[in-house]
């Protein structure tokens, strides 16, 4: 593999787009060729310092610049159409999550992609980290009864974040990692039920709910509850996941993996040295994908559990069945 053998664009480049960016220029095999965003000034002022041409078209980036992947970084709704276009040019994709509002435009996409023969990744970075990577391994030992997802933030200043038909609100557009980690480590989603409150912001123009709370069933027999919350001060923030296993509780929090009560920290598994943009590269580089670990179809399924909260919300709490957003060869 040669210096530069992958050549990627971008399109977008805020704060997510910037950190992949960071990591790409430690990885030998990555060249960045194209920037794209809708605020041209912005993508200059990123691409720049690295050479790469600017556009304020992700359609006309694709069209016009010879590619091997294109990473797409943009918000929610804005994405499909992007994609669609890249795979069926042959592009490998980077996706970050969630990979869109509408389960059935990401259905579509990921037939794209599937007749196109690209490979993918969607941003689910947790799955990479060492200590994830112990747990799941862990917890394939050792059968879960229930779990439990704690995301208690503060409101976020990006606009879109704060507009539920933009971001889908926080379950779908922040806390996916965390369920995208319960579906990981657990096993497939067979039903979901939600109630969300709207009592709590005093934020102007802000219309996702204050706060999500939502209870997983999974095909194990196991369950789940998620707590999420956008009302905090940062000294009341709260981000952890606990997991009762038989006579003991798994507790995940801020990379640190502890059994009670013995109060045993388990070491995290050896890190394997190459991260989620990392393994993207590498994989496109020898033209093996069997070390993705979040490919486009699987994300989706992330994807429906989330909305399928949304819409039991919107019912009144309502068990909704995820074959009725998933079709039978997905789920």
């Amino acid at each position: 593999m040669s210096k530069g053998s992958v050549r990627i664009g971008f399109v977008g480049t805020g704060e997510i787009a910037r950190a992949h960016l960071r990591t790409l220029g430690n990885v030998p095999e990555a060249e960045i060729v194209a920037l794209c965003d809708i605020d041209e000034g912005r993508a200059k002022r990123v691409a720049d310092p690295m050479g790469a041409a600017v556009y304020s078209n992700g359609a006309r980036l694709i069209a016009r610049e010879r590619l091997d992947a294109l990473y797409i970084c943009v918000p929610p709704h804005a994405h499909g159409d992007l994609e669609i276009e890249a795979a069926r040019k042959g592009l490998h994709l980077f996706v970050e999550k969630p990979v869109n509002l509408s389960i059935e435009r990401a259905l579509s996409v990921s037939r794209v992609i599937r007749d196109a023969g690209v490979m993918t990744q969607v941003g689910y970075g947790l799955r990479y980290l060492p200590a994830i990577v112990r747990l799941k391994a862990f917890l394939a030992e050792n059968d879960v009864g229930t779990a439990h997802v704690v995301r208690w933030k503060g409101l976020l200043d990006t606009p879109w974040r704060r507009r539920y038909n933009e971001s889908g609100g926080l379950l779908v557009e922040m806390v996916t990692h965390e369920i995208d980690v319960l579906r990981w480590v657990m096993g497939e989603v067979e039903a979901v039920s939600a109630s969300y409150s709207f009592r709590l912001h005093d934020a102007p123009a802000v219309t996702i709910p204050d706060t999500q709370a939502a209870l997983l069933q999974f095909r194990s027999g196991a369950s789940a509850t998620v707590s999420a919350t956008c009302v905090l001060g940062s000294a009341a923030m709260s981000r952890r996941m606990d997991f009762v296993v038989r006579g003991a509780r798994v507790t995940v929090q801020g990379g640190e993996i502890e059994i009670h009560p013995q109060r045993h920290v388990l070491p995290p598994a050896p890190a394997e040295g190459l991260g989620i943009s990392a393994t993207f590269v590498r994989a496109i580089a020898t033209g093996d994908g069997s070390a993705l670990k979040s490919p486009y179809e699987d994300a989706l399924k992330t994807l429906a559990v989330t909305l399928a909260a949304n819409r039991s919300a919107a019912e009144g709490g309502r068990l909704v069945q995820m074959n009725e957003l998933l079709p039978p060869s997905v789920h």
